[in-house]
């Protein structure tokens, strides 16, 4: 097996249709039936879906995530952060309303964070999507999220999932850069292992396409993008009331998260040690443990919704020696 020693020094979302549903970071997910995309015309430049969009670089900005720059239905520029543990992509109603997305009738949804306080959520239906530039247009169309719940200084979140449609999708965290591939010309195959990295099975939840990794411990880890902390496990213990966490921006709340001593992890073949690792509070009995940006910032992260595989592996300029 490989090891790689790697020594590394939110506002939490949920949607509420009947269930209840937890996730990590900025992240947001529908619980139950989605709904049915919406067959609408294309522009002309989105009309031949199987072209792979062109690269895009992104900016890091503490406290807001991974943002870049997006029109939607060539409405824009807004500003959206990248999310992979969304699921779904986020619109704030200002956005909605500039793109003249079409919201969905009766009765809305409501979404909530950790710290359990509501707010009102629509389904809306989306025409094109694009980023970088307002040609450069991702495959996604068919249902969004709309919400007053987003930061003020944020315009949505872009969950890839969802926006590559079945394109495979890179975010390389060292270069900045958000690219796509054809997962049938150049699938991942566990059989073919990076180097300092791993190919690992890409598992999901019920209907979410969220992805899951595999820990050694049995947990499966939620690889969230749309989260600035570390290896995040619920403090069961609730603390010892003598190391307070700090407060972590939830949708009209807080949660608390603690940093404690790191941890050492295994990811198929890749051992990551000295993990930052945050303990949190205020979450709810079944909130996933999650590998967040201070986790994942080392890597190059490749996922493959057709083969359901993740690549986890150093950028060539980060090889570890």
């Amino acid at each position: 097996m490989k090891t790689t020693a790697i020594s590394l020094s939110v506002a939490f979302l949920i949607l509420l249709t009947g269930t209840r549903a937890v996730s990590f970071g900025t992240a947001l997910f529908v619980s139950g039936q989605r709904a049915r995309n919406v067959n609408k015309p294309l522009p002309a430049a989105q009309s031949n879906l199987n072209s792979i969009p062109r690269p895009v670089v992104f900016r890091e900005v503490p406290g807001r995530g991974l943002l870049v720059t997006t029109w939607i239905n060539s409405a824009g520029p807004f500003t959206f952060a990248i999310d992979t543990g969304a699921g779904a992509t986020i619109l704030s109603p200002r956005v909605a309303d500039e793109a003249k997305v079409s919201l969905k009738t009766g009765r809305g949804s409501s979404i909530a964070g950790l710290s359990g306080v509501l707010v009102a959520a629509r389904e809306g239906f989306l025409q094109s999507l694009a980023i970088g530039t307002p040609d450069n247009y991702l495959p996604a169309r068919g249902e969004v999220i709309v919400t007053s719940g987003l930061p003020r200084d944020l315009d949505g979140l872009l969950d890839p999932n969802d926006a590559f449609g079945t394109l495979g999708y890179v975010i390389d965290l060292p270069r900045r850069e958000l690219s796509a591939f054809d997962p049938h010309k150049l699938p991942l195959r566990m059989s073919v292992q990076p180097d300092e990295g791993t190919v690992v099975p890409w598992l999901r939840e019920g209907n979410s396409h969220r992805p899951f990794v595999m820990l050694d411990t049995g947990e499966r880890a939620l690889v969230d993008t749309g989260s600035s902390l570390g290896l995040a496990v619920r403090d069961f213990a609730g603390g010892d009331g003598r190391a307070r966490g700090a407060a972590v921006r939830d949708v009209g709340g807080s949660v608390s998260a603690r940093r404690v001593a790191p941890r050492t992890i295994v990811i198929g073949s890749l051992t990551l040690r000295n993990i930052p690792t945050d303990m949190v509070t205020g979450t709810a009995v079944d909130a996933p443990v999650l590998l967040g940006l201070s986790a994942l910032h080392p890597f190059r992260l490749r996922f493959d919704p057709v083969h359901r595989l993740i690549e986890i592996a150093p950028n060539e300029n980060t090889r570890f020696r």
